[in-house]
């Protein structure tokens, strides 16, 4: 039986679902949108349910509550195999290492962030959603607004870590907290065009991870994301 073309992403992040969505549209495609791995789930069930399942996950490898990974391992063992809901990671780990797991937890490919425009109509024409693409106009009031989101995310990310410093010694709920800013922001930066804002994200992020588990100067990294912040506001 063939069924109508119907995308899920799962993202935790809004401005990198709402970036994804306005892309999707102007290639004429209906995009769902799940906050988490969880919410995903209950929603492909659901979905295949009511005789209307989804036929292509997009999938952020990096979510609370249920990463990628294991949203993945858990959708296949319901019976969702490759054939019936193919799934792409989207993610900014796309080291081999990565790579293999994502395919051993049973996703057929990825795109790395921040995704373009024509990577993403790439991967929708290669499985199986080319049938609906169609040219449309992307909207400059949607793409306003989504970057006035951008430069608050930049704001609240610098408040929030100057905060954390302000504070004294941050707790690991602090560093957890800032980590996740700087990942978000990883993730949607180039998208931007401030690609040298993503990769210092990445590395801050790298470098935060670091310093906590060896016991090192976490406030020192936290710093020097201010200090590139304020050159980025």
């Amino acid at each position: 039986m063939c069924h109508p073309v119907r995308i899920l992403l799962a993202e935790d992040t809004p401005i990198s679902a709402q970036m994804m969505e306005v892309m999707a549209r102007h290639l004429g495609v209906d995009l769902d949108i799940a906050a988490n791995g969880a919410e995903a789930i209950a929603l492909i069930r659901s979905a295949a349910a009511s005789k209307r399942p989804y036929t292509l996950l997009l999938l952020d490898v990096m979510m609370p509550v249920l990463d990628g990974v294991e949203t993945t391992r858990r959708l296949r063992s319901l019976g969702f195999d490759e054939k019936t809901l193919p799934i792409i990671a989207v993610t900014a780990a796309t080291d081999l290492e990565d790579v293999c797991s994502y395919r051993e937890a049973g996703m057929q490919a990825f795109l790395a962030k921040p995704v373009s425009l024509t990577e993403l109509k790439t991967a929708l024409g290669a499985w199986g959603q080319g049938s609906a693409l169609a040219r449309a106009g992307l909207a400059d009031e949607r793409w306003a607004a989504l970057h006035g989101q951008f430069a608050l995310r930049k704001r609240i990310t610098l408040e929030q870590i100057e905060l954390t410093l302000a504070s004294g010694q941050p707790d690991e709920d602090q560093i957890t907290a800032a980590r996740i800013l700087l990942h978000q922001l990883a993730g949607t930066a180039g998208s931007f065009g401030e690609q040298h804002l993503s990769e210092s994200a990445r590395e801050l992020e790298a470098a935060l991870v670091a310093a906590y588990m060896q016991c090192g100067d976490v406030r020192q990294v936290l710093a020097r994301a201010c200090e590139i912040l304020r050159e980025n506001q």
